[in-house]
């Protein structure tokens, strides 16, 4: 195994739920480059990788959850396993991803479980390095257990940060627009690719969403846009023949843009087809006809509930009147529809019935259900999307998340097939 002087390190997090996340860290790709630039010797290492190419569903990590909060607890032969590797390559410093910063509307890791390995590896003198939207919003929780905490997006004060072995808190700074996330130091080598960004940040102010906070925290008020000849670039890079624009709202990106970005793809001769994420009133006709061009396929929808007083509980600021048009939209221009729900909220049991009956009469190729999470006001070490903890907070009993769950179909197109333990 090659020695490097820095390991950006993604800790496991599914597979402390027996399941597995096989994406390559976005940001630490990012951050990657820049110390490939500077002749830095380094490894992108996610320990959440197995190759595997089913996955447990939701329920199943639901009802399996002992084993995440041992994680949580410092408890599991999986930190031997994961420290065994991270040793291996004789790093001086280790940069460690408690959850992803560009957009950390999705689950990918845990803050505490990022804390349990920057403690262990302090023991052996290894400078340590935390990253991530937690470090941002709660710094004072984790500052301790880190000898750095860069906050905010990644950026090129990384270079700084392991050339200095810097200590305490680096000031978050604006990523550079022109920077192209490194793939060539990936281990293990096979991750999946296929995440491109095109912009960062979100104008909107989700009651759910901790990317409207960590945005907020870090003074960003609305989305900045990848220059698009570097967009262009990195797709270019990239084998996979689909791929996933993961701007936290892609379609609000301006007709203008769009079509900019359509006409280059075309010059390049780049044949991709997309996936990207929406809010139900960033869809205009005109969009989504360029959308077409683009060689968009599926949008994944925010539609979060199928009552108006659940989108009032999440302050949406939308009706359901703009799900039904958006919809509409899409399936007219034959682009595959995921809708998102969230459970959570001061709403009632009979929301969540009419939700499902809404949904199913929507009928898109996929639901992805997520239980609302991450109140960083009260306790939340066992917070995930499809935590326990986090549902009875709510008061919510688990059989509106299963019934949620059971709207799904076994193949989730951005993942793959889904599996439940057989009854």
């Amino acid at each position: 195994m090659e020695q490097v002087d820095v390991v950006l390190f993604n800790p496991p997090f599914y597979r402390f739920c027996g399941s597995h996340n096989d994406r390559v860290p976005t940001s630490l790709c990012y951050l990657s480059m820049y110390l490939q630039e500077n002749n830095v010797s380094h490894v992108v290492y996610n320990a959440d990788y197995t190759g595997a190419i089913t996955y447990w569903n939701m329920k199943w990590m639901f009802q399996n959850f002992d084993t995440f909060k041992d994680a949580v607890d410092n408890k599991g032969s999986l930190y031997g396993e994961v420290i065994e590797i991270l040793m291996s390559f004789s790093p001086k410093t280790v940069v460690i991803m408690g959850g992803e910063p560009l957009f950390p509307t999705k689950d990918w890791g845990n803050p505490f479980i990022a804390e349990n390995f920057a403690k262990r590896l302090k023991k052996f003198g290894i400078h340590t390095v935390g990253i991530g939207p937690f470090f941002t919003l709660d710094r004072k929780q984790f500052q301790d257990s880190f000898d750095c905490i860069m906050t905010g997006e990644p950026n090129e004060e990384i270079v700084n940060i392991v050339s200095l072995k810097a200590t305490g808190h680096i000031k978050s700074k604006p990523m550079n627009l022109q920077t192209i996330p490194n793939l060539q130091n990936l281990y293990p080598k096979d991750q999946i690719a296929d995440f491109v960004m095109t912009s960062f940040g979100c104008k909107h102010h989700c009651a759910f969403c901790i990317a409207s906070k960590f945005y907020r925290q870090i003074g960003q008020k609305g989305t900045r846009y990848v220059e698009i000849d570097t967009v262009i670039q990195d797709i270019k890079q990239r084998s996979d023949t689909d791929i996933y624009l993961t701007d936290l709202d892609f379609s609000t990106t301006p007709a203008s843009r769009m079509e900019e970005f359509s006409n280059l793809l075309r010059k390049n001769d780049i044949l991709k087809e997309f996936t990207i994420e929406s809010r139900v009133d960033s869809l205009t006709e005109e969009k989504v006809n360029i959308l077409k061009r683009i060689g968009v396929k599926r949008v994944k929808l925010g539609v979060e509930g199928g009552t108006n007083d659940l989108l009032k509980s999440f302050t949406k600021g939308v009706e359901l009147h703009q799900v039904n048009k958006a919809v509409a939209l899409l399936k007219n221009n034959d682009i595959s529809v995921i809708v998102y729900l969230v459970v959570g909220g001061e709403v009632a049991a009979k929301d969540y019935q009419q939700t499902r009956e809404y949904v199913k009469n929507l009928g898109p190729d996929f639901v992805a259900v997520n239980v609302w999470a991450y109140d960083l006001t009260v306790d939340y070490r066992y917070d995930t999307q499809f935590s326990p903890v986090s549902l009875a907070r709510w008061g919510i009993k688990p059989i509106e998340f299963f019934k949620h769950i059971d709207l799904q179909k076994e193949i989730n197109p951005t993942v793959g097939k889904m599996i439940d333990s057989p009854c």
